[in-house]
């Protein structure tokens, strides 16, 4: 049977998760319509034995790609999608566990409702693996147009592998940033619903890739700020690492592509943008520095006086 749902799990360095994460993937209500596809990057034999372990016990359902060498995050990715036989997909990392209804809250809302493309949730940042305690992420309140200016899709978002038509894929240039890269993307391609209940446990050690103290991350986001028009989160201090980036290109599959294929009317997105972030950042900033001025001035008159 043709599954509904593949996950994207790419895989590298992950031993410490993955026993667990194996096992809890029967335990998901849609398991009979999901394929996990796992790009697995430099697996050691113990690793693969646990894999095969799982083949064996559920045939068909966990497809095994192994990887040597190691590919970057994004192009690992975009490898579980080209290998993915569901109408939808939906991100599942190792390191990460599900609630056991999360994968069918979100397949089942697209089942029934054609018109919706991305479905995100709520989920919890925990401190350690297999942990159901911890910080809840609630996107309930962020208004719709939140979702292109911000990382609200989360860590478990779920989408129309067809959708990738016309969003494009992640961009393999970015080691840390590429699931924020798509997911503004996917945003403004395509309707976006949250999910009903919780989805998941969101793993914080410190010790990721993109958590970890000296992450890639704040770079690339200044990369992705630039990209589309958010001038106004853009860190300046930051900007000159971020061109070593091609930031109006995104690569994927050895190809350089340019970000306006794959954001609808993106010259007026990047113009209103401008309008709204750029000047209006810079009067805001002009303003404050006016107030910092007449406010210095009037201390030093005071100083002045009192001496």
């Amino acid at each position: 049977m043709t599954p509904l749902v593949s996950t994207i799990t790419p895989c590298f360095r992950m031993k410490r998760y993955l026993k667990l994460f194996l096992e809890e993937l029967p335990k998901q209500t849609y398991f009979d319509k999901l394929e996990i596809v796992l790009d697995h990057n430099e697996p050691d034999e113990e690793e693969i034995s646990w894999v095969k372990e799982f083949q064996s016990k559920y045939p068909g359902k966990l497809k095994h790609i192994i990887t040597t060498p190691v590919e970057p995050i994004g192009t690992s990715m975009n490898h579980c999608i080209r290998e993915a036989s569901g109408k939808y997909v939906t991100i599942w990392n190792v390191d990460d566990l599900r609630t056991p209804d999360s994968i069918e809250q979100q397949a089942e809302l697209m089942e029934n409702n054609p018109d919706i493309d991305i479905v995100y949730g709520d989920f919890l940042i925990v401190r350690s693996f297999g942990s159901k305690k911890g910080k809840l992420v609630s996107h309930k309140n962020f208004p719709s147009s939140y979702l292109t200016t911000a990382m609200i899709l989360g860590p478990f978002f779920m989408f129309k592998k067809s959708l990738c038509e016309k969003a494009g894929y992640f961009d393999e240039q970015l080691k840390q940033g590429p699931d924020f890269d798509l997911a503004l993307r996917l945003a403004l391609n395509g309707k976006a619903v949250m999910a009903p209940g919780l989805l998941g446990y969101y793993l914080d050690e410190g010790k990721g890739a993109s958590t970890k103290p000296d992450s890639l991350r704040p770079v690339e986001n200044v990369v992705i700020f630039s990209r589309y028009g958010l001038y106004n989160k853009i860190d300046k201090f930051l900007y000159p690492q971020a061109t070593r980036y091609n930031i109006p290109y995104l690569l994927q599959q050895n190809q350089w592509m340019h970000v306006s294929n794959f954001v609808p009317n993106y010259e007026q997105l990047m113009k209103d943008r401008y309008n709204q972030y750029f000047l209006r950042g810079k009067n805001l900033l002009n303003i404050k520095i006016r107030k910092w001025w007449i406010n210095f001035k009037f201390f030093i008159k005071k100083l002045i006086i009192y001496k």
